[in-house]
């Protein structure tokens, strides 16, 4: 068997767009992958192009020869674009390697530990002001709201929610903030300390949250990049009355983000933008943060494997970050479900409305918890003919 072609397509997924691969052979077989990147798809997307040509003509069983093959061919890229296109050749790799085989990738990597997943609503409330008509669901604009959305969560028996500081309208009567999921995480003048008026709004959220939903659902919260050393402790003590599942807080500096650990009881989170098991190695050597959260659509079923065992060895709790396409959520089930230190997955419920439409076996749901395929393969092909339906135009989103 031999690689044919290699092919990408960049789809509409509201928020953000869906970067797959699309991996053909000479026998039939054909693999699918994600590499989806918030703002760089374009780039990726020509990445893989880029790399298909060191890959026709392989074998596409060699998935672990075709990495290193292909992170020699990018040495001085290391990271980055390239490893996220290198990331959606593997995973498309081994979907290959299951369907020749006719066994899932989940018994490819060791064997399930577990026939479900648990799930958490991500991104709870953070896209229905902006999205709401695109999404088909009720908007949220005001704190009341969080009520509305918290029974659709507990209607729904989902265990835990991920949200942000929300762009409200009326939060306590103070002055509402500019929306914080994708802008001034690094830019010019952050100087990476929290306002007043963020303070004032993560408390108001968390707090609302948390008596809609009790005590017994988890809840996280999503600062990304935005906070630095001490933007993030002062943070984490404001929510220590909440007990959030975590704050997910990113640095790439393993000795500030220890110093927000030891500063606070609040549980933390970390890990979604480091690449490759060299960045993640002194984050877990100097316990660094509670739980890690790789990304499998930027680091691959290969390397993606590896990250969580090492974590194992540290004692580290795995919850994969899954904010991408459905492929994503595959890849990193088939991972999870053979990992000893899985914690739960994470999951966008508002999710574009033709999400099902271009999945052979879409989602199997139940109670918040998502059931283990027994398909060859990571679980799924894509329909080529749905994805053209929505195709994604650079930027039309933002």
């Amino acid at each position: 068997m031999k690689i044919t072609k290699v092919k990408t397509f960049i789809v509409d997924g509201v928020f953000r767009p869906w970067t797959f691969v699309k991996i053909e052979t000479n026998s039939d077989i054909v693999g699918w992958g994600d590499c989806t990147d918030w703002q760089a798809a374009p780039s990726i997307a020509a990445t893989v192009d880029q790399l298909s040509e060191i890959l026709i003509g392989k074998n596409p069983m060699s998935s672990e020869s075709h990495w290193w093959e292909m992170g020699a061919f990018m040495v001085r890229q290391r990271g980055g674009i390239a490893y996220k296109a290198m990331s959606g050749i593997d995973s498309a790799l081994w979907d290959i390697r299951g369907k020749r085989l006719n066994s899932p990738v989940w018994q490819l990597l060791g064997g399930k530990m577990r026939d479900k997943l648990k799930l958490y609503w991500s991104h709870c409330g953070t896209d229905r002001k902006k999205y709401h008509k695109k999404l088909n669901v009720k908007n949220l604009s005001k704190i009341d709201d969080i009520n509305d959305i918290a029974q659709e969560v507990i209607d729904q028996k989902f265990k835990a929610i991920k949200t942000n500081i929300l762009n409200l309208d009326n939060i306590s009567g103070k002055p509402k903030i500019t929306d914080t999921l994708h802008k001034n995480y690094l830019g010019v003048g952050n100087s990476g300390q929290i306002s007043f008026e963020e303070l004032s709004n993560a408390v108001d959220v968390i707090s609302t949250f948390r008596e809609a939903l009790g005590p017994q659902i988890g809840i996280a919260i999503d600062t990304a990049l935005k906070y630095r050393l001490g933007g993030a402790i002062k943070l984490a003590k404001a929510l220590e009355p909440y007990d959030l599942m975590w704050l997910e807080t990113e640095t790439w500096n393993p000795d500030s983000l220890r110093t927000v650990r030891n500063s606070t009881s609040t549980t933390i989170c970390h890990g979604e933008s480091l690449i490759g098991p060299e960045e993640y190695r002194p984050f877990l050597e100097k316990q660094s943060q509670d739980i890690l959260m790789p990304d499998f659509a930027w680091n691959g079923i290969t390397m993606g494997k590896k990250i969580c065992d090492l974590s194992h060895i540290y004692d580290t709790a795995i919850a994969p970050h899954n904010c991408h396409s459905p492929i994503n959520t595959l890849i990193s089930s088939n991972i999870c479900a053979v990992i000893p230190n899985f914690m739960i997955l994470e999951f966008i419920n508002d999710d574009a409305p033709w999400r099902d439409d271009i999945m052979t076996h879409p989602f199997e749901i139940e109670d918040g918890f998502l059931k283990i395929h027994n398909r060859p393969g990571i679980g799924s092909d894509l329909i080529e003919s749905e994805l053209l339906k929505h195709p994604w135009i650079n930027g039309n989103n933002w």
